[in-house]
């Protein structure tokens, strides 16, 4: 005697999905011809390329994080160049991501104490002489800076000893 066998209900085809799609939406009107075969092709081969994997160009990026990190850094340092973001917010974006900060110009005020030693005849002369040599030297080292003499303060000058280097006065001569 034989049993019969249970099987398990079988997914509908695609051709039997699209033919019901079909007559769903156009009842009482047969398909046109090729159109079940075409379009059932058509979803096969769209399924298809979905899910092959793409082969990679050459010279692709194959770390795909370091490319990420590098595309963020790139894209917030062309956001803020352009003004569309502010560069301070950039900052806290790449800080976040432990990202390297935006290189900025920057405008430093230094209160230097410096101590240079000038032959003068009094004061107001050592520290003109000074003042003179500190922007000649800042001048010679092309560093792009510049001395705002309109806040300095003049601390300090104390005398020392005659400079027999130096020659007479030239309305001595």
């Amino acid at each position: 005697m034989a049993t019969p066998e249970t099987t398990a209900p079988q997914p509908p085809t695609l051709e039997s999905v699209l033919g019901d799609a079909w007559s769903l939406f156009h009842p009482g009107q047969p398909a046109p011809l090729g159109w079940l075969t075409h379009t059932t092709a058509q979803i096969r081969a769209h399924l298809s390329d979905q899910h092959t994997p793409q082969p990679q160009p050459p010279n692709a990026d194959t770390d795909s994080l370091a490319y990420f990190r590098r595309e963020v850094w790139r894209s917030l340092r062309e956001a803020a160049s352009t003004h569309d973001i502010d560069a301070d917010a950039a900052d806290r974006v790449l800080s976040a991501l432990d990202l390297p900060a935006l290189p900025r110009r920057w405008q430093v005020r230094l209160t230097l104490p410096i101590l240079i030693e000038v032959t003068a005849t009094g004061r107001e002369d050592a520290f003109d002489t000074a003042e003179a040599a500190a922007e000649t030297a800042l001048t010679a080292a092309e560093v792009g800076a510049r001395i705002e003499w309109g806040g300095s303060e003049r601390d300090d000058a104390d005398p020392g000893d005659l400079d027999p280097a130096v020659d007479e006065p030239a309305e001595l001569r």
